[in-house]
């Protein structure tokens, strides 16, 4: 079984990603902790990633992802399914993504949608700030009151990145529409995608989720 989540900035996909992983016993890809696991290796291709990503503050390219992909799914056993966190993002993306299961003999068997409104995004996104120190997501009104206050796990100053303020996020919710949506297009045309509201509490989406995987042939099977 392979799933591969999608959804807009704030709306949970990495949170449900993770309880699928739980649910079904799938491999976990988060691409973008991948990246930074790999940014610490030894090796040629962990040096590069550790140069554009912590050392000049970049993006890697999509060669680079293509190279990071193949090295996660030649070390894992073809019957351990994987949910995938937020990859393919892009058309071009989603063309080496394909290629790549298919070579290690894999397909995509559904591919969730967890939607929510512009405005329940920036809602969200706009709340989250985050300890400079230990890296800890801290939520505005629940684990910090104010923008003053130092971590509650840490003690390490707090901030807030630039592209999580409101114009922040609607600049990254302007280029997921540009970008993933047809993305999302194309696997609603080939009848794979499961699109839920993101909107309800964690655990009722995650069980929304889970009702409508369990119609699929392939997680029947």
């Amino acid at each position: 079984m392979n799933i591969i989540v999608l959804g807009p900035q704030g709306s949970g996909k990495g949170t449900q990603a993770e309880l699928l992983a739980k649910k079904y016993n799938l491999e976990h890809i988060d691409m973008g902790k991948f990246l930074r696991v790999v940014a610490k290796e030894n090796t040629p291709l962990g040096k590069k990633i550790n140069e554009i990503i912590n050392v000049r503050k970049e993006l890697v390219d999509d060669k680079i992802l293509k190279r990071v992909l193949h090295v996660k799914l030649q070390d894992l056993p073809r019957e351990k399914g994987i949910v995938f966190d937020g990859v393919p993002r892009r058309e071009d993306q989603r063309e080496y993504f394909e290629e790549a299961l298919r070579e290690f003999g894999r397909e995509t068997d559904a591919v969730i949608f967890v939607n929510i409104p512009k405005e329940e995004s920036i809602k969200r996104i706009s709340k989250r700030w985050t300890c400079k120190k230990c890296g800890a997501p801290l939520i505005m009104g629940i684990d910090i009151k104010n923008g003053k206050e130092k971590c509650p796990r840490c003690g390490g100053e707090i901030h807030q990145r630039a592209d999580d303020s409101p114009e922040g996020v609607k600049k990254r919710l302007a280029i997921f529409k540009k970008e993933t949506k047809p993305v999302i297009d194309y696997y609603r045309g080939k009848g794979l995608l499961i699109e839920i509201d993101g909107r309800p509490e964690i655990d009722v989406v995650s069980k929304n989720i889970i009702k409508e995987l369990s119609k699929c042939s392939a997680i029947k099977g």
